[in-house]
């Protein structure tokens, strides 16, 4: 009822190599590295234009801070240096109001020689 079948030997049998399948399977591969090329350096671009954004917002958000920071710092320069400011700063401190004729203006040597110019150049003219 059943045939045998005798095992065919054939280990000695080489099988030739199809090189148009060959051709094909290599374009098929290249085209896939080239498309995956382009899908990688499409992602990394659209990545760093993602990560300059935030890092761009990141930077105008510490400018406002820093704009404020630095408006705020210039009021409370204002506030403290103002005259009724020190005036009241100083009287907590202690100190009085001096007399107005006790006060003695000094002047820088180079203000002192400049003005001392024109006085020398007038006497020079006078004589």
């Amino acid at each position: 009822m059943y045939a045998q079948k005798r095992p065919i030997e054939n280990t000695h049998i080489v099988r030739e190599r199809d090189r148009r399948r060959f051709r094909e399977l290599f374009s098929v591969v290249v085209l896939g590295l080239f498309i995956g090329g382009f899908l990688i350096i499409f992602t990394w671009q659209n990545l760093s234009v993602i990560r300059l954004g935030h890092e761009a917002t990141r930077l105008q958000q510490r400018k406002k801070e820093l704009e404020n920071t630095n408006k705020a710092l210039r009021l409370q320069i204002d506030r403290l240096t103002a005259l009724g400011s020190v005036e009241q700063r100083a009287s907590t401190l202690g100190f009085e109001k001096t007399d107005p004729r006790a006060v003695v203006m000094v002047e820088r040597s180079s203000q002192l020689a400049a003005s001392r110019e024109p006085q020398a150049a007038s006497l020079s003219e006078k004589h």
